[in-house]
């Protein structure tokens, strides 16, 4: 009596746990939980007593199966934890853990683009001062490693890292405007530049990860084009808002190359950098199911973002 006592609570115990369990015997399965079965995608109905492969309809899980061990795999879309032993599969669902995984090293990765180039700006001027320069000069490296260490300061306080990441909302894409604006207002004065805005919509996103995204292009709008004026533009159809930032630069041969880690265009070949911006924005485009991409347009390049109405 205690037995069976036992085997019923282990069982409801099964019913409500947040790993996949999976009994099989001669190659059938016996039992599988609620968990099991939308891991695996089946409906526990039409698979209990069935031969194994048609509930795990993968032949990495049944040579688990048959030969134990534990693996991490790649499953419709889920990534997940597996643990064989006699008669018994335990699966745990890592999607949440790998997702944040690459959002780590997305991080790392914003973070070293966006510190590099006033890292390398600072020390070259501190070089120069070991050097040994005439007083004159001395003070006018001074007042650069300032602009280069208060540049700093506004990464630490604007970069959106800093900040709870996604929490996505409806917002004002002009909502934007004055963060950028403040940031790049030291770039924009070096190259004679102004930015004219013409945002009038709302989108559904993260208001970090546009502002983010939307700030490399700005950069690179700066940092690659002729100076003068960059158009920062939306749009709306019936694919979603479009989001551009346009420069009077003389047209590109080809854009998406651009957008794959280390690439530059030939424009840039004087200028400092990784190669990760346009990279970072593709990424963070598709993290509200949207897309980035560069195109020709009658007055130079555009580089625009893309905000789907329907993000299933």
């Amino acid at each position: 009596m205690e037995a069976v006592v036992s085997l019923k609570a282990l069982e409801r115990a099964w019913e409500q746990a947040r790993e996949g369990v999976v009994l099989h015997a001669e190659e059938r399965v016996t039992y599988l939980n609620p968990e099991a079965a939308r891991l695996l995608g089946v409906a526990r109905e039409r698979v209990l007593g069935r031969p194994l492969l048609l509930a795990l309809r993968d032949h990495r899980l049944e040579r688990l199966c048959r030969e134990g061990g534990q693996a991490r795999l790649e499953l419709r879309g889920r990534h997940l934890w597996a643990k064989a032993a006699p008669g018994v599969l335990l699966l745990l669902d890592r999607t949440g853990e790998q997702q944040r995984l690459e959002a780590l090293e997305e991080s790392s990765r914003v973070l070293a683009h966006e510190f590099r180039t006033p890292v390398t700006g600072m020390l070259s001027l501190i070089e120069a001062l070991q050097q040994g320069l005439e007083p004159s000069q001395q003070a006018e490296v001074l007042g650069l490693l300032l602009q280069e260490a208060q540049r700093l300061r506004r990464l630490v306080e604007d970069l959106p890292l800093t900040r709870v990441p996604g929490q996505e909302r409806t917002f004002a894409l002009e909502e934007l405007r004055p963060r950028l604006e403040r940031f790049l207002a030291p770039q924009l004065a070096e190259r004679g530049a102004r930015i004219a805005w013409k945002t009038p919509h709302t989108v559904w996103a993260s208001p970090d990860a546009v502002y983010q995204a939307l700030l490399n292009l700005l950069d690179n709008a700066l940092k690659y084009g002729p100076g003068g004026e960059v158009v920062v533009e939306s749009t709306q159809d019936a694919r979603g808002v479009w989001l551009e930032v346009r420069d009077r630069g003389s047209p590109l041969p080809d854009y998406e190359p651009l957008f794959q880690p280390g690439k530059r265009g030939y424009h840039a070949a004087s200028v400092q950098g990784s190669g990760l911006g346009l990279a970072l924005v593709r990424r963070l485009a598709a993290g509200w199911g949207g897309h980035a991409y560069g195109r020709a347009w009658e007055g130079g390049n555009a580089f625009g973002l893309q905000f789907p109405y329907d993000r299933g």
